[in-house]
């Protein structure tokens, strides 16, 4: 696992799991990483996952973030041995492995700008559907478009049945299709080219992997998460946020959370205030600051003196909160759904309940959701599609922990319980 240690004149002072898509560092108690130190800022730096790259960048600190001795201005990726100086205090990634320097590596060039992403796996997945290695919010997208694999010594590329098509060099394919370096994969306004992180000349133009080579220092790569896809670098920081048109996929957490590390998320400093604080341990400072460990969550304040009755519900242990769904949809903020009634209505566009009005006919699907004695069921009404759960098209589906279900640009998390 990856985790972050941070020093103080050459002695570890603390080691911390680096978990979430984000970790901020600064004097502020409500920052992920508090260090007491007067020359910090209150929010200082913020490390970032993209995929399973680790980035770093400063949040317009006053004295700065430095990387290696050198003050960053822009977002930069970490490499290998890399060490990260906020104020007094040197700051490190343990846990982690260097990139190879023959890791493939797609270039995504579209209406949102460039990108490059690393090939962490064996295979990369592009769509519109969030689960996807790569995920690109776009209308001409299938949610599961196209699959690009390293197989044996060449790249293979294969069409999953997308509406659009996929074509390589302007020729359309079907099955898996091999292509060599140099060649342009197209799936509708997006253009894809393979190269290598660090490949030399003599690779050009070649159709397979590159031959061995040690590699003394390169990007950072936390397997950890098991994401297949790594973000090196392109026009993210210069779209703003547009560039939530292009994100890394969904990646499965232990009990069932599901987490995704768009770009747009981790340039929104409000998301980052309302993270949970992690705790930790005080340590001395060789300047006497101690810092301190992240405030308790504290109970609600009793009312004095409460009524007889509001105290016998006070005493009562909290009730578990029933089914939950947690609903995505680009055009809407993230939010929660308890299933608190018998059914419980979706619509595509993210919204509640029916929007026919009364109507024979509606302009979009709804997922409806049937709670049970034991069980909650959905499909999909009002629609000719079928349901999509975790990658695989359904009429119904009894759901379990965890589950992702798809109906257009909708996605909806399932939890048994908040």
């Amino acid at each position: 696992m990856a985790e972050v240690v941070v020093e103080l004149g050459g002695k570890e002072i603390l080691r911390i799991p680096l978990k979430g898509p984000t970790m901020t560092i600064g004097r502020d108690p409500q920052c992920d990483l508090h260090l007491d130190n007067r020359a910090l800022s209150r929010r200082h730096a913020q490390i970032e996952k993209r995929g399973a790259a680790i980035w770093v960048r400063d949040l317009e600190s006053q004295n700065g973030t430095f990387v290696n001795g050198a003050r960053i201005a822009d977002p930069q990726a970490l490499n290998g041995g890399d060490r990260i100086e906020v104020g007094r205090y040197e700051v490190r990634i343990d846990g982690v492995e260097e990139a190879r320097q023959d890791t493939p590596v797609l270039t995504l060039t579209g209406p949102e700008g460039r990108h490059r992403f690393a090939m962490v796996g064996d295979e990369i997945i592009l769509g519109r559907a969030p689960s996807c290695d790569i995920a690109i919010g776009h209308k001409s997208i299938s949610r599961r478009h196209m699959r690009i694999a390293v197989e044996a010594d060449h790249f293979v590329a294969e069409d999953l049945g997308s509406q659009n098509g996929s074509r390589i060099n302007n020729k359309r394919i079907n099955g898996p299709t091999a292509f060599r370096i140099g060649d342009k994969i197209q799936m509708s306004e997006f253009t894809i080219e393979v190269g290598y992180l660090e490949a030399p000349e003599t690779n050009a133009g070649t159709g397979g992997a590159a031959p061995q080579q040690k590699v003394s220092k390169t990007m950072m790569i936390d397997r950890s998460e098991l994401a297949k896809a790594a973000y090196v670098g392109g026009d993210f920081e210069k779209m703003g946020n547009n560039a939530g048109n292009i994100s890394m996929g969904a990646q499965q957490q232990p009990g069932g959370k599901n987490q995704t590390g768009e770009f747009e998320a981790v340039n929104r400093e409000a998301n980052s205030e309302q993270e949970s604080t992690r705790g930790i341990p005080p340590a001395q400072s060789d300047d006497g600051l101690t810092p301190p460990p992240a405030p308790a969550r504290q109970p609600p304040a009793q009312p004095q003196p409460p009524p007889p009755a509001a105290k016998k519900k006070q005493q009562q242990p909290p009730q578990p909160q029933g089914p939950i769904l947690t609903v995505n949809h680009p055009d809407a903020t993230e939010r929660a759904v308890v299933l608190d009634g018998e059914v419980t209505i979706l619509g595509e566009d993210g919204s509640d309940g029916d929007g026919t009005e009364g109507r024979s006919y509606a302009n979009q699907g709804y997922v409806v959701f049937v709670k049970g004695p034991r069980s909650v069921m959905a499909t999909v009404v009002g629609d000719r599609r079928l349901l999509t759960v975790n990658g695989k098209a359904l009429l119904t589906a009894v759901l379990s922990e965890g589950d992702s279900l798809e109906l257009g640009l909708l996605t909806v998390v399932f939890h048994h319980q908040g």
